[in-house]
């Protein structure tokens, strides 16, 4: 088979798989659905002035663009799911010379209930999940562009930069890529050092510098909004809030000058671990009491919270320490979010639960894979070496890491949710090595 004709075969099975989704299933909301249709409505009515910064504008600006119907989010969703597929294809292809290979990794994303039935649920995985993969596949076809990298520069860049306003835990994303670009193993043969002096660094220079330009515009300029309007140099309004769902657990140590909120706090705390066994979120529902009996505004009142976890993670470091490897290890767990409520055919949930379970299962042997494979790779040369572990490899395990360690140092909520945008990264490594593993062993090495 052609390279066109496995990209043209793994098209039709995902517009046929979403089309029969489509009439089968419906849009799923979430608790933080109701959120993003609030804030969407905000800039509908009043722009970025009625805009209140709970979180990046990335994805309620795609809500508002739809006017907030929830079957016209799905709709673009699945359409977006279609291209990640195509992407994941492209980027597996272009890195291996194999057309077989990128359709597997294509066909993966369209088969793992985990990736594919999110689309139809009403929150920011899937947009982000096809930023993540578009970035990737954007900057390998930078690094091997001989025509139009300016115009490549230019688009990398501003996919990046919309990363982090989507999903603000992606903020490290445009710097992280940034790193690659300035290598000289990410530069085509294109120079001579012998006849061009310096011809490749002014190349690098000029790249970097063009793919700069819009990470700098939508990223900083974002962060200069909130803290010129709120006075918190920060992606969103909500980190103080998100820093307590790890010093919850321990909130009653807070000293007796903080006893009104101390206390406060910890009456919801306990009632949520009597009722779920956890204290996670718990802060959600504490929010309106804390502000009336604090007499902070919400704002004022996530600088203080804030402030109060800083404290005491500063004298009690061991505590946060628990926590942060608890949401690292939570952040592996594989979650495919769907809905049984949301079948219009009752007669079909248990193929959707085997699916979902399997889905589970084979993502979750996967994630263990990669972390073996990471410890591995870390302390064998001679692994490395027969791996053949490149810089697009490098690039997208090292992007994995980065966000399972940022994810919980900044929160300890739905951790196992932040890995479905990076889930299909965590295949191409796996699978890569994989194939780099066999490859040397047909070739005889």
């Amino acid at each position: 088979m052609t390279v066109r004709s496995w990209a043209l075969l793994l098209a039709a099975f995902g517009a046929i798989e979403r089309i029969l989704l489509w009439l089968v299933y419906s849009p799923v909301a979430y608790g933080d659905t109701a959120t993003y249709q609030r804030l969407a409505g905000a800039l509908s009515g009043g722009g970025l002035p009625a805009y209140d910064a709970t979180r990046v504008p990335g994805y309620p600006l795609f809500v508002m663009a739809l006017g907030g119907d929830p079957e016209a989010i799905r709709a673009a969703q699945m359409v977006l799911g279609l291209v990640t597929s195509l992407l994941l294809f492209w980027l597996g292809w272009r890195s291996t010379g194999r057309a077989e290979f990128g359709f597997a990794l294509g066909m993966l994303y369209n088969l793992l209930a985990g990736q594919v039935l999110v689309e139809s649920v009403l929150l920011s995985e899937s947009l982000t999940t096809f930023v993540v993969v578009a970035s990737m596949a954007g900057l390998f076809s930078l690094a091997q562009a001989r025509r139009y990298v300016g115009a490549l520069a230019l688009g990398l860049g501003l996919v990046a930069g919309a990363a982090g306003l989507v999903r603000a835990l992606f903020y490290p994303l445009a710097p992280w890529l940034a790193i690659f670009l300035a290598l000289p193993s990410t530069v085509p043969a294109l120079f001579d050092g012998s006849k061009h002096g310096g011809g490749e660094l002014r190349f690098r220079l000029m790249r970097l510098g063009l793919y700069a330009i819009f990470p700098i515009v939508l990223l900083g300029g974002w962060l200069l909004n909130v803290n010129s309007r709120y006075g918190m140099l920060s992606p969103s309004t909500m980190g103080g809030y998100h820093l307590v769902q790890h010093t919850g657990d321990y909130f009653h140590l807070l000293p007796d000058e903080h006893a009104v909120i101390r206390d406060t706090y910890v009456r919801y705390r306990d009632q949520r671990i009597a009722e779920r066994g956890v204290q996670t979120n718990a802060i959600w529902d504490a929010i309106p009491e804390l502000t009336e009996v604090s007499g902070l505004s919400f704002f004022d009142l996530s600088r203080k919270m804030q402030a109060l976890s800083l404290q005491l993670i500063k004298a009690h470091p061991g505590l946060y320490a628990a926590n942060v490897a608890e949401g690292w290890v939570d952040f592996w767990k594989a979650p495919a979010l769907w809905s049984v409520e949301s079948l219009r055919a009752q007669s079909l949930s248990g193929v959707f639960s085997a699916w979902a379970s399997a889905s589970r299962a084979i993502t979750l042997a996967t994630n263990a894979a990669f972390l073996l494979l990471s410890a591995a790779v870390i302390v064998s040369r001679r692994l490395r070496e027969r791996l053949n572990l490149d810089w697009i490899f490098a690039a997208s395990a090292g992007l994995v890491w980065l966000v399972s360690i940022v994810q919980t140092l900044a929160d300890h909520g739905d951790n196992p949710r932040f890995l479905i945008p990076l889930q299909m990264l965590v295949f191409f490594v796996v699978m890569r090595a994989g194939f780099s593993w066999f490859r040397r062993n047909e070739l005889g090495s």
